[in-house]
């Protein structure tokens, strides 16, 4: 089974406590990562897209559909922080995703515009939150407590981690 680089999941979670940004400074970073991905993933030659670096690397379309899950993911947690009162967070084991949902299989155009499409939707949710909401909890399992404000940091952390995987993939 193929695994996402390390170096880059380990600089994500190096990074997702910190949130010193209002939500318009959050929002902002999100919506520019995501086009910013968009914009690397388009980047990618057809004849790279499905060539993995190692054997134990992913792909740059395993990266575009682990990208498509993760949106949807974290779509689902910001939904469910904003209209629940303390909801508990659910994880994804994002090793088990290329095997469980055949990533091989997969249609990197699709799993594109899955990423744009639930990327704006979920804008669009967040755009709409009231201040307070910025500050309503969910319940990580491992985490304890966790804020919208740090979800939507994590989601917009992530989605630059895996720009510079797009980019180290595309030389």
């Amino acid at each position: 089974m193929l695994t996402s680089n390390i170096y880059y999941v380990r600089q994500l979670y190096r990074n997702r406590y910190d949130v010193k940004m209002n939500p318009t400074e959050l929002l902002q970073s999100y919506s520019q990562n995501a086009q910013a991905f968009l914009a690397a993933a388009s980047s990618i030659p057809e004849a790279m897209i499905s060539v993995s670096p190692t054997p134990d690397e992913w792909s740059a379309a395993y990266v575009i559909h682990h990208m498509a899950d993760a949106e949807l993911q974290f779509g689902v947690r910001y939904a469910n922080a904003l209209a629940e009162e303390n909801p508990a967070i659910v994880p994804f084991d994002e090793a088990k995703f290329p095997t469980a949902l055949h990533y091989e299989k997969r249609s990197v155009a699709n799993s594109l515009a899955a990423f744009a499409a639930a990327h704006t939707l979920n804008y669009e949710i967040l755009m709409n939150a009231l201040p307070e909401d910025w500050n309503r909890t969910s319940i990580h399992p491992e985490r304890g407590p966790v804020h919208l404000t740090s979800m939507v940091k994590l989601c917009g952390t992530h989605i630059g981690i895996h720009i510079q995987q797009l980019q180290s993939l595309a030389k």
